[in-house]
C-alpha cells in the first residue's frame, strides 16, 4: 500500500511539471485525550478507534487549477494508521469537449469504496454507510450529467490482506460497488446502491448489500425563512444473520441555532438495537464553535449506554482551536473511550 501511495505523490509532483498552475490543499487535526474511568487517569492521541471525525489525521490535495486531475491522500494517523489515496482525470476537460456530461477515471488505493449517498449525516455516525470488504487497488468510472445524476462503479479485481501493510493479494476474490445520486429538484436528493461483498456500519453484510436513502429540505421546496429538512436510510444485508439498518433524521435552525435528531436501528433475527442522538450548534459568535449533544447508543439499556458532551472552539484564518468535553456511561460518541473524555485539539487548513 505505502509504494502504491508514494507513487501516486511523485505522479502528483511530475504532473506540476506539465500544468503550470497546480492547487495544494490539505487539512491537518489532531489532539489529545485525557479520559477519566474506573477511578484512573489514562491519555492517548485522539483517534484511538481510528473511525470518524474526532481522529488525528492528515489529508493532502494536488489538482491542476482546471479541474483536469488530481491527487489525494487521506491518512488517520492513530489506531491501525490507515492510509489511503486516490488519482482522477476528467476525461471531458482532457479532451477539451464542452458539454454538461461529465466522464472521470479514477484509481484508488484504500481499504474500502463508498457508495455515493443521499442521506443528511448529521450526527458524522454514518449509519446509512455500506462498505466494501476488499482493500487494496481500485478502478473507478464517475459519470455525471449536471447536477441532476450522478453514477459511479468501482471494482477491484481482487482482496487484499487488511493486516499486511505492504497489502499483499491472498486471492480472496474480488469486489464490486454499484451506485446512483440524483438531484431532481433543489432541495430533494435520492441514492441508491449495491455492494457484493460489503461491510455495514451495524452488522455483517459479507454477501453483499443493498441501500437506498433520501433527503428532502423543506426549507428549500417551501421557501421558508428558516432551515427544516428530513432525511431517511435503509440498509439490507445478504448475508445469513445480516443486520438490516434504518436511520432516520431531522434537522433544521435558525441563524443563532441549529439543531438535529437522528435515530438508527440495526435490525436482526436476534435483536434490534436502538440508537438516538440530539445535537445543537450555537452561533452566538462569529468563528466560534460551541455545540452541544446527547443520546444513547441502546436505548433498551439507556441508563448503561447514555453519553452527553459538548465542544467550545474558535477559529483564527485558518487554524481551529476546540476543546472537547464527553461523558459516555458506555461506549462514547465521539471521543474513543467510555468513562469522562478531556479532549484539546487544533486543526490547520491549508
Amino acid at each position: 500500500m505505502k509504494k502504491v501511495l508514494v507513487s501516486l505523490l511523485v505522479l502528483a509532483l511530475a504532473m506540476t511539471s506539465v500544468f503550470a498552475a497546480v492547487n495544494f490543499g490539505g487539512e491537518f487535526v489532531g489532539g489529545y485525550n485525557f479520559n477519566y474511568n474506573n477511578d484512573e487517569w489514562t491519555s492517548h492521541i485522539m483517534g484511538q478507534d481510528g473511525t470518524g471525525s474526532h481522529t488525528t489525521k492528515l489529508n493532502l490535495s494536488f489538482a491542476d487549477e482546471n479541474g483536469l486531475w488530481e491527487v489525494k491522500t487521506e491518512g488517520e494517523m492513530v489506531a491501525d494508521k490507515r492510509l489511503a489515496g486516490d488519482i482522477s482525470i476528467d476525461m471531458m476537460k482532457l479532451f477539451n469537449a464542452e458539454s454538461d456530461v461529465s466522464v472521470k477515471f479514477g484509481l484508488a488505493m484504500n481499504d474500502e469504496q463508498t457508495v455515493l449517498r443521499a442521506y443528511s449525516n448529521q450526527s458524522g455516525k454514518n449509519f446509512d454507510r455500506i462498505r466494501t470488504a476488499a482493500n487494496g487497488l481500485w478502478a473507478n468510472v464517475n459519470v455525471a450529467y449536471g447536477n441532476l445524476v450522478q453514477v459511479q462503479v468501482a471494482g477491484a479485481p481482487e482482496f487484499t490482506s487488511a493486516a499486511d501493510d505492504e497489502a499483499e493479494i491472498d486471492g480472496e476474490g474480488g469486489d464490486l460497488v454499484i451506485s446512483a445520486l440524483t438531484n431532481p429538484l433543489d432541495g430533494l436528493k435520492v441514492s441508491a446502491g449495491w455492494v457484493l461483498k460489503g461491510d455495514g456500519q451495524n452488522g455483517s453484510l459479507n454477501d453483499g448489500a443493498f441501500t437506498a436513502a433520501a433527503d428532502v429540505n423543506v426549507a428549500t421546496l417551501a421557501g421558508l425563512n428558516f432551515d427544516l429538512g428530513v432525511s431517511a436510510s435503509y440498509i439490507i444485508g445478504f448475508a445469513d444473520g445480516a443486520a438490516q439498518t434504518i436511520a432516520a433524521t431531522v434537522y433544521g435552525g435558525v441563524d443563532l441555532v441549529d439543531a438535529y435528531v437522528e435515530y438508527s436501528a440495526s435490525i436482526t433475527d436476534a435483536a434490534t438495537k436502538h440508537y438516538l442522538v440530539a445535537g445543537a450548534n450555537l452561533n452566538v459568535v462569529e468563528n466560534m464553535i460551541l455545540d452541544v449533544f446527547f443520546g444513547a447508543t441502546d436505548l433498551e439499556n439507556f441508563g448503561d449506554t447514555v453519553f452527553v458532551g459538548g465542544d467550545i472552539g474558535y477559529t483564527l484564518q485558518n487554524v481551529t482551536f476546540k476543546l472537547g468535553v464527553e461523558y459516555a456511561k458506555g461506549a462514547a460518541f465521539s471521543y474513543d473511550l467510555p468513562g469522562l473524555s478531556i479532549v484539546p485539539q487544533v486543526s490547520v487548513a491549508f
